[in-house]
């Protein structure tokens, strides 16, 4: 018994160690123009049959292989040259760069010849955008009122509503196509999918790469590309197949098991990521996780939906796979020369996906000083300026100027010279009539200063420049902007580039620290969280990224002599091999 138990087990691993050798065979071998013509022409007039045929995908890698160099070679001129038509060109490659070959895929895994592609690529089409517009209509149900809606029922909305209408549209284009097979429908399920993730995808991208330039562009296209394994597109999928699964669907239970199945699973994929004030769903820990389960559901849900569909064509026996064509050596040897092209054209394009979201350019080199009294000395020109944010408002003192507004003062603003310096405390008054204390300005050779605040947050901080918001606190003898630059342009101070200050949430925290002063120097000073310290600019500059550049350059150089080396090798030994 264990003898032949262990030659079972040999034997299977035999059988599925020549499945593989077979699929990787066939997908790499060159293919004719005949097999080509194939593909795009099944289903269609005199070549339309329900003939069962064996054929492994092979059209899906070369799809994915031509998108992929594409793709990089418009992001890498957009990276350079910036031109407009550039950039959408690379939005549009960015979003087709994982959808399409994903697509073909799976068209080239169903057997039978009574399927179209170019009537697949309609339905994504036409599925797609009938869904985008359908699902965006019934987004202004929840998203147009004044009422912030709560995260968890506009996730929720989110997760049925999307997955009914991609149903609904799918459901309805079988029914116009007259498919009732499960594998087909779930083909055309997928189609509608890829359609509506595609134009999502467009929107993701160029929203982010407008934002954050092109790192985003390259980040975004790969990360959304990479999720349509495991959303949009099965998920409509799975529901077309349970149409066609199950008898009667519109009152079979299982069918709508199905569909919340999928709802639940958009759900919980949106869950970890679609609040910031739900932190305990966010990280590695949870988050993750919780995608992790996701993925694998579906996963095992389309590969047990797709086993039942084959095991129903092929009840009649299964047929053995067809013996591949046998090449000659010469044949051999040009394909591994083309392979090796086509791989390090690929690699290439990973290389320069890289360098795309390098940081290059001159960069300002700032000083650090990390004692916050010795900033504020920096910062004030060593000058000993004090100012009494506590200070209320004197009722009985002297009034310096003030703002009426329908016989309601709404400012006022009182002088205080105190050590030889004058300052001026601007008070507005609130809706109750009581004076709150505004801003701060100081008197310096004419020049009125205003005290800044750096508002500084566990990971971000907040730069408050003083500037009173209701009225002109002095009269105009005194120069009011705060910098050299505000003068000749008229543009507030702004906070340096290194590290942009994010906006304060709605519900604001306390800060770490506040730390105020008069900005004497008149520069643009910003602050690093990471590292604890105030950044102060110089004249100072060092070019940026030049080591990532350098080793991205030698690897690609690396690559590409050893690519065409090869290359040359093989043609060369395949040109002998056939003079011989």
């Amino acid at each position: 018994m264990q003898n032949s138990f262990s030659g079972d087990e040999k034997s299977q691993d035999k059988r599925v160690k020549y499945k593989i050798k077979y699929f990787f065979k066939e997908t790499f071998r060159p293919h004719s123009k005949e097999e080509y013509a194939e593909v795009f022409t099944r289903g269609l007039g005199a070549n339309c049959s329900d003939n069962v045929i064996r054929k492994l995908p092979w059209l899906y890698l070369r799809v994915f292989a031509l998108n992929l160099i594409l793709f990089a070679i418009i992001t890498i001129t957009f990276r350079l040259a910036r031109f407009s038509a550039d950039y959408l060109t690379a939005i549009l490659t960015g979003g087709l760069l994982f959808n399409i070959p994903l697509f073909i895929f799976f068209f080239e895994l169903y057997p039978k010849r009574d399927l179209s592609l170019l009537k697949l690529f309609a339905v994504l089409l036409i599925g797609g955008i009938v869904s985008t517009i359908f699902i965006t209509l019934g987004y202004q149900y929840i998203y147009s009122t004044t009422n912030e809606p709560n995260a968890w029922i506009s996730t929720l909305w989110v997760g049925f509503w999307e997955e009914l209408i991609k149903g609904a549209v799918a459901i309805i284009a079988i029914i116009i196509l007259g498919k009732k097979n499960p594998l087909c429908c779930f083909l055309i399920g997928f189609a509608v999918g890829t359609g509506y993730s595609f134009t999502e995808d467009l929107g993701y991208i160029y929203s982010l790469s407008r934002s954050y330039g092109v790192t985003w562009l390259v980040l975004t296209s790969v990360g959304r590309g990479l999720s349509c394994v495991c959303s949009h597109a099965p998920w409509t999928a799975m529901i077309c197949w349970a149409f066609a699964k199950f008898r009667k669907p519109f009152i079979n239970f299982r069918f709508y098991g199905v569909v919340i199945a999928m709802m639940a699973l958009h759900y919980f994929a949106d869950v970890p990521f679609f609040d910031d004030k739900l932190n305990v769903l966010r990280g590695i820990t949870v988050g993750w996780a919780i995608e992790a389960v996701v993925v694998v559901a579906i996963f095992i849900m389309v590969f047990f939906a797709l086993k039942s569909c084959f095991k129903e064509l092929y009840t009649e026996g299964k047929p053995m796979f067809p013996q591949s064509e046998v090449l000659t050596q010469c044949a051999k040897l040009s394909q591994a020369a083309n392979l090796t092209a086509v791989l390090c054209a690929a690699i290439l394009s990973v290389f320069a996906f890289a360098g795309c979201c390098v940081k290059t350019g001159e960069k300002r080199i700032y000083d650090k000083i990390y004692d916050d009294n010795e900033f504020i000395e920096y910062a004030q020109g060593g000058l000993p300026l004090h100012a009494d944010l506590k200070r209320e408002f004197d009722a009985d003192g002297e009034i310096y100027s003030e703002f009426i507004s329908e016989g309601t003062r709404k400012g006022a603003t009182q002088k205080v010279v105190d050590a030889e310096y004058e300052y001026f405390y601007i008070y507005y008054f609130d809706d109750e009539g009581l004076p709150v204390l505004e801003s701060v300005g100081v008197n310096l050779d004419g020049r009125l200063k205003y005290c800044n605040h750096f508002e500084i947050y566990e990971d971000y901080y907040f730069i408050y420049y003083g500037y009173p918001l209701n009225y002109r606190p002095v009269d105009e003898s005194f120069k009011q902007e705060v910098t050299d630059d505000s003068e000749e342009d008229g543009e507030e101070e702004q906070p340096a580039e290194t590290e942009e200050p994010s906006e304060p949430p709605v519900e604001e925290p306390k800060p770490v620290k506040v730390v105020s002063f008069f900005n004497v120097n008149s520069q643009s000073y910003s602050y690093s969280v990471d590292e604890g310290c105030f950044l102060i600019p110089t004249s100072k500059t060092e070019f940026e990224g030049q080591n990532e550049i350098i080793a991205l350059g030698a690897l690609a150089g690396a690559t590409l002599i050893g690519g065409s080396a090869a290359f040359i090798t093989l043609k060369l030994k395949a040109r002998r091999k056939k003079n011989a």
